[in-house]
């Protein structure tokens, strides 16, 4: 690290450009770096790296427009990424991926978080191995990542919780439907939500009581929750999956225009419900600058710019309603 900074540093003090050639497994590609370069600069002077990219989500949209901010910056900058994923489902692969970018001695290491012990582990055994890791989108503060990438999704119930207060004028219920396992980040996107709605208290938030036993059911847990609030009449999910497992619910039992569907996220199926006025306001990230942020970061703390990284790097958000 030291040397490559030293070479940096003598390169921009001489004014000159340096070109290193070099033949090995992967095809030759170089990385520029400057210490004063924005987030989204190209860089200057001249060395390489080699980055894995790892999701969990293989073929989400979503996904796809991170895969194309990390592609983006690593063309411009010539850097060697090679991208990893597997389905939700396949935590055993998703973990082998790691193991192999650590096995390969990669640069970096920029991954989707997980709270499994097991990923904390493997993320602390690269780190132990010196190769830095970033989570991007969800989160593993316990492990030694460098830092996260991603929504504040505690801003992200806050801001949705507003705005249902707002559409609730200040009184009513609202059924939650989390559509996956309560993981963290769900958990955070329900404390927003509660935060914002405290405030209110004559709106009520309605969940099902033995939400650990439906949660991977968007479907099931929509239909518990309405047979045990028949009187609920504005519904958010947490997730994609949830705000389509309402919409199924609700074509199934009752007219769409008789209630407010809330949601997070933003995919095609999400997008044709807001303009068709199914889905009262979602909650939209930004996948690119998910991408394109996190290997910005990981290119500058290589080349010991910024060192260390903050803990977290919070992407925008917005909310977006029907028209």
């Amino acid at each position: 690290m030291k040397k490559k900074t030293r070479i940096i540093f003598a390169l921009l003090s001489i004014g000159g450009v340096a070109s290193l050639l070099m033949t090995s497994y992967f095809t030759l590609r170089v990385v520029s770096v400057h210490p004063n370069i924005s987030y989204y600069s190209k860089l200057n002077e001249k060395d390489i790296y080699r980055i894995m990219f790892i999701s969990g989500d293989s073929g989400s949209p979503f996904w796809n427009q991170v895969k194309e901010g990390v592609q983006k910056v690593a063309n411009e900058n010539k850097v060697a990424i090679e991208f990893q994923e597997t389905f939700q489902s396949d935590n055993f692969g998703y973990l082998k991926n790691i193991e192999k970018a650590i096995a390969s001695r990669v640069d970096g290491i920029i991954v989707q978080g997980k709270e499994d012990p097991e990923f904390i582990e493997i993320v602390n055994k690269a780190l132990k191995k010196g190769i830095p890791v970033i989570t991007v989108f969800t989160d593993a503060p316990d492990s030694l990542r460098k830092t996260y990438v991603g929504p504040n999704h505690f801003q992200e119930g806050k801001i949705i919780g507003e705005h249902i207060a707002s559409q609730l004028k200040g009184e009513g219920k609202i059924g939650i439907v989390f559509g996956r396992p309560p993981f963290s980040y769900l958990s955070l996107r329900r404390q927003g939500v509660e935060y914002a709605l405290a405030q209110y208290p004559n709106i009520k938030i309605l969940e099902v009581s033995n939400n650990q036993d439906v949660n991977n059911d968007s479907l099931k847990e929509t239909t518990e929750l309405l047979n045990e609030y028949p009187d609920c009449r504005a519904l958010l999910g947490l997730t994609e999956e949830a705000t389509s497992g309402i919409v199924q619910v609700i074509k199934g039992r009752s007219s769409l225009q008789n209630y407010s569907i809330y949601s997070f996220d933003q995919n095609p199926e999400i997008s044709a419900f807001i303009e068709k006025g199914v889905v009262s306001a979602t909650i939209e990230q930004f996948p690119e600058e998910i991408g394109s942020k996190s290997i910005t970061l990981m290119l500058r703390w290589l080349a010991g710019i910024d060192y260390p990284l903050k803990q977290n790097y919070y992407t925008k958000v917005q909310l977006i309603s029907k028209r």
